[in-house]
């Protein structure tokens, strides 16, 4: 196959017009790209950046996909206004996290930004509130035994949607996610800087005509790459994001006083996390960077260094060669052994299958739609189990390079 994940980002980059790479790509090839950009949300970026190196087909679909977004964003605008209008109506504190408050930074216009669900952070004294707010708005939980990290278990309102394969659907019912912390130091093995005053700066700004609660850009975006990390070692990374942190390090290269405000409360020993995700946005988007960010990239242990010298675009080729390269650098930031063990028990065969398997699958009281369910996720753990397999060799020969590496 002629196109590649790794072409797709080359594409992207923000210091150069590669744009010309896809136009050697066949058209009878871009069905099998678009099946990997799809899932990865970066169909959006190369419709908007790329449009005249893409086959007219793919030009056509891409305009589709582009004007269902913008449906799919004024449906999740009104659901965020019903929600903030209950939630305030009720005294209960929130946040809007990543979503509506990523505008202006992180995206060019908000249309554009792939978003599937609400991200709000309420204090845990009243998280219980909020879900009690969510719920009489008619969302109910989607797996309800799910472990509780940062987040509530994920809401919907029930529905009779299945997926069909169409990521940019009108009709995909959208999802609640209430989070009482920023970060879960027990589940990731190590801790984070700074989360302590992310509530005392909230700031509120004006999305849209809405009034959005939202973090102070400084701590958006540590918070942003926070996120980014923890998917990143989860395994289930969205590409989506990398590609808009590096639009947000672009935009603000020459933005000196933002970056003096952001470094100056921590080293970057502080900031390990962050400069991960700093620097998977370098050099998979080739975007420009404030020296700060250079300062903080330059100093990430060696161990790590060698990770992104051995693995650096493993987390992207997943998505044609599945991988758990993420696990080695994981291990690298997780000082405890006992965390560490339990972590690679983990990462190599986890056993409960993630929240976004059930979203259209609500618990109901109906015994076939249980049942439903019950067979759903039954086979979805099967599958994956085949999976873990599939990955073990693979493992083995990165643990190889591991450990053989001399640099």
């Amino acid at each position: 196959m002629t196109g590649t994940i790794r072409t797709v980002l080359r594409s992207l980059s923000f210091q150069r017009d590669n744009s010309d790479v896809l136009r050697s790509i066949p058209e009878d090839q871009w069905t099998e790209l678009l099946a990997l950009t799809d899932p990865a949300r970066l169909t959006l970026p190369l419709a908007i950046r790329c449009a005249d190196a893409l086959p007219p087909s793919v030009r056509s679909r891409v305009r589709k996909d582009l004007a269902n977004n913008a449906v799919r964003r004024a449906g999740l605008v009104e659901a965020y206004r019903e929600l903030a209008g209950a939630l305030r109506e009720r005294g209960v504190e929130f946040v809007v996290l990543k979503g509506l408050a990523q505008w202006p930074f992180y995206c060019d216009d908000p249309r554009h930004r792939p978003q599937y669900d609400i991200d709000l952070y309420c204090p845990a004294e009243s998280i219980a509130a909020a879900a009690e707010c969510v719920a009489a708005a008619g969302y109910r939980p989607v797996h309800r035994d799910r472990d509780a990290t940062d987040h509530l278990p994920a809401m919907v309102r029930p529905s009779p949607w299945r997926w069909r394969g169409d990521y940019y659907d009108t009709e995909i019912p959208i999802t609640v996610e209430l989070h009482y912390r920023f970060w879960d130091p027990a589940t990731e093995g190590f801790g984070v800087f700074g989360a302590g005053g992310f509530r005392a700066r909230r700031t509120v700004r004006n999305v849209e005509g809405l009034a959005v609660p939202a973090l102070h850009p400084i701590d958006n975006l540590t918070y942003s790459t926070w996120h980014l990390v923890r998917h990143l070692l989860r395994g289930d990374l969205r590409l989506y994001h990398v590609y808009e942190l590096a639009h947000f390090l672009h935009r603000t290269a020459g933005d000196d006083l933002f970056w003096n405000q952001w470094s100056d409360p921590a080293p970057p020993s502080e900031r390990v996390a962050e400069s991960i995700a700093f620097r998977l946005a370098v050099e998979w988007f080739e975007c420009g960077v404030n020296p700060r960010v250079r300062e903080y990239v330059a100093s990430l242990p060696a161990n790590v260094d060698r990770w992104f010298a051995l693995f650096g675009f493993s987390p992207a080729l997943a998505l044609q060669s599945p991988n758990k390269d993420q696990l080695f650098l994981h291990l690298c930031l997780v000082p405890r052994l006992s965390d560490r063990l339990r972590i690679a028990a983990r990462r190599i065969f986890p056993l409960t299958p993630p929240h976004y398997v059930l979203h259209a699958n609500v618990p109901s009281r109906s015994l076939s739609i249980a049942l439903r369910r019950a067979l759903f996720r039954a086979g979805y753990i099967v599958r994956r189990g085949i999976h873990h397999l599939r990955t073990l060799p693979p493992l083995l020969r990165s643990a190889w390079r591991w450990w053989s590496w001399r640099g």
